[in-house]
């Protein structure tokens, strides 16, 4: 296990005694997965954590208990990243049915859905061509383009920066992103609406300047052509963005 992991890890272990709830709830799931690695006689290695967070948020699925839902997800959220490309396409399927039901606006909180945004551009980032073909996977990332231009700050810049770090790395051998006529389609949606919803369409904008994606060129012509209509609104902030 490498050492920035096991740096993470205990960081989190030492918040067992920490005033904050929530802090407190972490460090109890992750050392309650540990024991159940040792139970197991797993490696003690990343697969093994993700294996078992993985069986857990399953079982969790539906059961209404938010204060452990959320603290797998946090767990999953530092996890992730230090699993396998390979084994996050074998479970891609399964982790965005789980992780998709977290993704629910009207009840999730802030620190929630932060955590279920790093966890789908993790899985979604070793994903190759033939899995951004799937539904579930343009369907999330539309998802989190739609959190791009949420209300709340916290959840807007974390869904932005996802969205421009996913379009901006297409798989290999890619060029253009598989899906960026998705990403195109929803850029000239928002800004069509633009003035009725201004500031939609300016979230959109600043979403747009920071991701370094190649446009679709039967897109392209669309986009010049909804960026030329946005001076006409009258609306300052988003006439500079433009």
């Amino acid at each position: 296990m490498d050492s920035e992991f096991e740096h993470q890890l205990q960081k989190l272990r030492d918040k067992i005694g920490s005033k904050t709830p929530h802090q407190q709830q972490h460090a109890a799931m992750l050392l309650a997965v540990e024991e159940t690695i040792t139970e197991q006689k797993a490696a003690v290695e990343p697969a093994s954590y993700f294996a078992a967070l993985l069986t857990l948020m399953e079982q969790q699925s539906g059961s209404g208990s938010n204060a452990l839902s959320n603290a797998i997800i946090f767990l999953l959220s530092v996890v992730l990243p230090h699993v396998s490309a390979s084994m996050l396409r074998a479970k891609f399927t399964t982790m965005m049915a789980v992780l998709s039901q977290s993704l629910d606006l009207a009840s999730a909180d802030v620190a929630l859905l932060r955590s279920v945004i790093s966890c789908l551009e993790t899985v979604l980032l070793a994903q190759d061509a033939s899995s951004w073909r799937q539904p579930i996977a343009q369907g999330t990332l539309r998802s989190l383009m739609q959190l791009s231009t949420d209300s709340k700050p916290k959840i807007r810049k974390r869904a932005q920066e996802a969205v421009s770090s996913l379009l901006s790395r297409p798989p290999p051998p890619t060029a253009i992103h598989p899906a960026a006529h998705i990403a195109s389609r929803f850029v000239l949606e928002m800004l069509a609406n633009a003035k009725a919803d201004p500031q939609a369409a300016m979230h959109t904008l600043q979403l747009v300047k920071q991701t370094k994606m190649l446009w679709p060129a039967d897109e392209f012509e669309g986009l010049c052509a909804a960026l030329m209509q946005l001076p006409r609104l009258n609306t300052p902030y988003v006439a500079t963005l433009a």
